[in-house]
C-alpha cells in the first residue's frame, strides 16, 4: 500500500513557517514523508505571462528550498519533497489534497504573488478537500506557541448516537501519536452509555489513549474555543462541502492547530 504524504502549502509568510514546521513535526510522528507545495500566480491576467513566469516559477523554487533547508536543521532524516504549481494557491492545494495523508496550511497571511489572502485561501480549503485539513496559527511574538509537551487532543463530538468515524479516527491517532489524553467534548446531558459505545472501536484499537468526556449543556462552542487555548490539537469535522459556525468560529479564533475532517 502506498503511504500518502503530508502536505503543508508555503507562501512565505510567518504562518505558512508555522505551518510547515507543524506538518514536518506530524510527518516525522506518523513516519510519512512531508511534501512542500507552492501554489504561484499573476497578480493580474493583463500581465506579461512570458516574461514573469519564468522569475515566479525560481521564486517559488527557492522559497521550498530555503524553507527545505530550515525543516531539516530540525529533522535531518525527513524525507522532504518539493513541488512549485503555476495555479495560483486554492487550486494547486485543492489538487495535492487529493494525494494528501492531510493538508497543513497557515491561518493567514498574503499568499505570494497571487494577491489573495492566505485566510480566504484556507477557508475555501477546509470545506473543499478531500482530505484532512490542518490550519496552524503562528506563535505569538515574544510568547510561547499554545499546547505544552503534555497538551491534551481535543475533538468536538456532534452526536454521540451517530459518531463520525473519520473524525474519531483522526483524534485517537493524534492522540496516540503525542502520548496525550483525548478529551472529547459533546453537546446535551452526559450519556456515559452513548458515548462509550461511540467510541468503542477507536478506544479498543488505541487501548493507551486515555479519554476525558466532556458534556456540554447548550452548544459545545464555547467549551472548544476554550480548550483550544491551550491544546496540542483541537479537532472537528465538516459534511460535504459545508462548514458549520463551530469550525467558523474554531478557526477565527482558536490559538492551537485546528484540524477538519471531512466525513460523510
Amino acid at each position: 500500500m502506498t503511504l500518502l504524504p503530508v502536505t503543508a502549502g508555503v507562501d512565505g509568510s510567518a504562518e505558512s513557517s508555522a505551518a510547515a514546521h507543524w506538518a514536518a513535526e506530524e510527518a516525522v510522528r506518523r513516519g510519512l514523508r512531508l511534501r512542500l507545495v507552492h501554489g504561484w500566480g499573476l497578480s493580474s491576467p493583463l500581465e506579461p505571462v512570458v516574461d514573469r513566469a519564468g522569475d515566479e516559477q525560481r521564486r517559488a523554487q527557492r522559497l521550498l528550498r530555503e524553507t527545505q533547508e530550515a525543516l531539516l536543521d530540525r529533522h535531518p532524516r525527513l524525507n522532504v519533497s518539493l513541488e512549485a504549481m503555476a495555479d495560483g494557491p486554492r487550486a494547486a492545494l485543492l489538487d495535492v489534497s487529493h494525494d494528501s495523508e492531510l493538508l497543513v496550511v497557515g491561518s493567514r497571511g498574503l499568499g505570494a504573488l497571487s494577491g489573495f489572502l492566505l485566510g480566504s485561501v484556507s477557508g475555501h480549503l477546509v470545506g473543499n478537500t478531500a482530505c484532512p485539513v490542518v490550519v496552524v496559527r503562528s506563535a505569538p511574538a515574544g510568547g510561547p506557541a499554545p499546547g505544552g509537551a503534555d497538551a491534551e487532543v481535543v475533538v468536538g463530538l456532534k452526536d454521540p448516537d451517530r459518531p463520525q468515524g473519520t473524525v474519531l479516527e483522526f483524534a485517537f491517532t493524534a492522540a496516540a501519536g503525542r502520548r496525550v489524553p483525548l478529551r472529547i467534548v459533546y453537546a446535551g446531558e452526559r450519556d456515559d452509555a452513548a458515548v462509550g459505545a461511540a467510541v468503542a472501536r477507536w478506544r479498543a484499537a488505541h487501548p493507551q489513549v486515555v479519554v476525558v468526556e466532556t458534556a456540554v449543556a447548550g452548544s459545545a462552542s464555547p467549551v472548544l474555543l476554550s480548550a483550544a487555548s491551550d491544546a496540542a490539537l483541537v479537532v472537528v469535522g465538516r459534511g460535504p462541502g459545508r462548514v458549520g459556525p463551530v469550525v467558523h468560529g474554531l478557526l477565527h479564533h482558536a490559538r492551537s492547530p485546528v484540524a477538519v475532517v471531512p466525513h460523510p
